[in-house]
């Protein structure tokens, strides 16, 4: 008590108040000024250090000195009967009221005439920056603007809410305004996929956008009470650190979509680029107006942040709902398209099913939203999987040009250049995707696959290397690394590497039967038995899991019979064509047909799942390419030479334009010889036998398959059988010092 009584009888205690008080109220105003001018952080961070510095200088001072009339003298010199520290305290008293009535006046004025309703007040206290006034929105100059190259990063708001789980709504405010932002077309919108992955992140700007590759990044926060919602967002020049606009908005939550249009609004204006298109129309958000349809949705992308096989079929889940709730949610339809699609691609749905549904919600989008880059960008894949080569194309080029900065429209366009033999056009596309997205996967693999089939085997190593450095914990990314390594003949390298990949997701069926075939090739039939019963444990209804018989006892050359019904029931049942699963199918059951003198069993099978190939004439040869060359090989075995040569023909043209491009097929060998053409196959042979890119399935086919047979006696397929032998007792050696599991 004594030393309190010391502390008031010096001033000390009303020191430390107006220290505080003056301190505060001269943050609120510098912070408001600063912002205004467009300072730098820096400067106010300074602003408060220094304060923070001098506040135990202010309170040594007021203990060790004291102000008299004489002067500031040493409170040790002065005689308490001749002291004036009451006089001093009572002239602190005014000064602290004076600045505590400036405070809550300054506080008034923030709360109840800067903001756009005085009942907009949030329960829970908002951060610093959302405190602060709305301020004017500064013009950008065209400079800055050139400055920040015409790039924008969104990441993703902060949710300030009481309740975490809300997080899915500021997430679905940002990607809202990402999408929208992404239909400008002078304007390159860095991908949902990495921008966020900032989440959380404690980075300075500017990192983040060297990262992004971006000029500008739009940052902000959202904070939730009841039916009430506080947006701040920010725009900062990634070069500087400048806040080049912001704002705050306060509204009702049935309010959020104007919320919506609001910002993107005024973050295109700061960036003075036109909206989309010459017209001046205004951006369209593909969006709903039923609040719960909207949550639906944000509930599906928080799904498909992290793709997996829990993920999607949630997210179909949740899209499902959202088009019920409204049926005319355009953006919920087209990413329900896209989700369809991926499920196919994880192994979730077959591809017949998938593309149909696909196709049919993608039509529904368009319905509303005719200029839809994601559901143009679905139904041109839709296309592309069902051999429409030109109208696929011309889809995704219209889904481009309406959202220039869509990842997915850009990355089914890659797959669309692919798949047309314009490599040079595709790997370009592939590293656009990854400028816009460069910490998503799907373009590395994409461009990796493209510069393998090339040979370019080194480029595509450091691709995949690179990517690796931010994910070392990736299986895809080491499943791409094994196969770089497979199509180069390192069969014991891409085998450890791949062991490694199911390690690291050991409930993926792919990779354990891929690892069987690799051990197939090595001439290790037990071990290879042990990959494929693991992949039956994770699914045993999985394509690989089905055709994991085939592939094994096609090898070992045994139970034929059974083999042959394994293959009819699992073509019957439509197995997708998952890693050569169809395809070995359709081997054994054309094979063994021709051997037993039981085409007609084959041509039952193959009419039923094609019947568009045994049409007069044939229609959507391009459909399955396989198929087109299986069912024109059983109707020559049958008799009806001219309709089977009619087939075979057909393939080896469409096939040949590949085979310059890429790589010699093995089927194009086939066909060649199938059609009595054995001198275009002996002429083809030495560019095939440079390629290991299938290296495990030509082994065993060319070993092991009749179609091969007029080259048996040649001598550069001698030599290429010899060296396959060769290379896989050196491979085996290999792998059994690794002593993997």
């Amino acid at each position: 008590m004594q030393l309190f009584s010391e502390l008031q009888r010096r001033n000390v205690v009303r020191v430390t108040i107006g220290y505080i008080v003056s301190s505060w109220l001269l943050i609120q105003v510098a912070d408001l000024v600063l912002e205004n001018i467009g300072s730098p952080k820096w400067v106010i961070q300074s602003i408060m250090l220094v304060l923070a510095l001098g506040f135990p200088v202010v309170v040594f001072f007021s203990w060790a000195y004291e102000v008299t009339p004489e002067g500031i003298r040493r409170e040790s010199e002065v005689d308490r009967s001749q002291s004036i520290t009451h006089v001093t305290g009572r002239k602190l008293d005014r000064a602290i009221m004076a600045a505590l009535v400036v405070a809550l006046g300054y506080f008034a004025f923030d709360k109840y005439v800067l903001s756009d309703d005085p009942e907009a007040a949030i329960a829970e206290p908002i951060a610093a920056e959302a405190d602060a006034p709305t301020p004017t929105s500064p013009s950008v100059t065209e400079d800055a603007a050139a400055d920040m190259g015409k790039s924008i990063a969104v990441l993703p708001f902060v949710n300030m809410s009481a309740d975490k789980s809300s997080e899915y709504f500021s997430d679905g405010l940002a990607d809202t305004v990402l999408h929208m932002l992404a239909q400008i077309r002078e304007l390159r919108v860095a991908a949902r996929t990495s921008s966020f992955q900032f989440r959380d992140q404690a980075m300075d700007i500017a990192a983040i956008g060297s990262q992004l590759n971006v000029g500008a990044v739009l940052e902000g926060s959202v904070q939730r009470a009841g039916d009430k919602i506080r947006v701040t967002a920010q725009l900062i020049d990634v070069s500087n650190g400048y806040h080049l606009w912001s704002g705050n908005f306060d509204r009702e939550l049935n309010d959020v979509f104007a919320i919506q249009d609001e910002i993107a609004s005024e973050v295109v204006s700061a960036l003075k680029l036109s909206l989309l298109g010459d017209s001046g129309d205004p951006i369209s958000t593909d969006d709903t107006d039923n609040i719960d349809a909207y949550t639906e949705f944000l509930l599906a992308v928080n799904d498909l942040g992290s793709p997996n096989t829990e993920s999607l079929p949630s997210a179909a889940k949740h899209l499902q709902e959202a088009v019920r709730l409204d049926p005319n949610y355009a953006r919920a339809h087209s990413s329900l398209g896209r989700v369809y699609l991926e499920m196919e691609g994880y192994g979730l749905m077959g591809t017949t099913a998938a593309i149909a549904a696909a196709r049919n919600a993608a039509s529904r989008a368009l319905d509303v939203a005719p200029t839809s880059s994601e559901a143009l960008a679905v139904l041109g894949w839709a296309d592309l999987r069902d051999g429409k080569l030109q109208p696929a194309g011309e889809l995704l080029a219209e889904a481009i040009r309406n959202g220039p900065s869509d990842v997915i429209a850009l990355q089914y366009f890659a797959g669309f250049l692919t798949a047309d033999a314009r490599p040079a056009e595709a790997a370009e596309t592939y590293r656009r995707v990854i400028r816009l997205d460069p910490l998503s996967e799907n373009p590395y693999l994409g461009l990796a696959e493209l510069l393998r089939s090339e040979k370019k085997f080194s480029e595509a190593h450091e691709l995949v290397a690179k990517r690796l450095e931010m994910a070392a914990d990736s299986p895809s990314l080491r499943a791409a690394q094994s196969v770089n390594e497979l199509a180069q003949g390192n069969l014991a390298a891409a085998t450890r590497i791949m062991i490694e990949a199911h390690n690291l997701d050991p409930d993926d069926a792919d990779i354990p039967a891929i690892i069987g075939r690799h051990y197939l090739a090595l001439d290790l039939p037990i071990e290879a038995r042990r990959w494929f019963d693991r992949a039956v444990e994770i699914d045993p209804q999985h394509p690989l899991s089905q055709s994991a018989p085939l592939f094994l006892n096609y090898y070992l050359q045994r139970d034929e019979n059974e083999t042959f019904q394994i293959a009819r029931r699992l073509l019957e049942n439509g197995i997708d064509d998952r890693q050569s699963s169809r395809f070995m199918a359709l081997l054994v059951l054309v094979e063994y047909a021709a051997r037993t003198d039981r085409s007609d069993i084959a041509l039952e099978v193959l009419d039923n799942l094609y019947p568009n190939l045994f049409d007069d004439p044939p229609t959507d040869l391009t459909r399955d390419t396989a198929a087109t060359f299986f069912a024109g090989m059983t109707l020559m075995q049958s008799g009806d030479v001219e309709r089977g040569t009619h087939l075979l023909q057909f393939y080896v043209d469409y096939q040949s334009r590949y085979d310059e491009v890429y790589r010699v097929n093995r089927s194009t060998l086939a066909g060649h010889l199938i059609l009595g053409d054995t001198d275009s196959a002996k002429e083809k042979l030495p560019a095939f036998v440079e390629n290991r890119y299938y290296w495990e399935m030509n082994r065993m086919l060319l070993e092991r398959s009749s179609l091969f047979d007029p080259l048996r006696e040649e001598p550069a397929f001698v030599q290429m059988l010899d060296d396959y032998k060769r290379e896989a007792e050196g491979q085996r050696t290999l792998l059994q010092a690794m002593a993997l599991d």
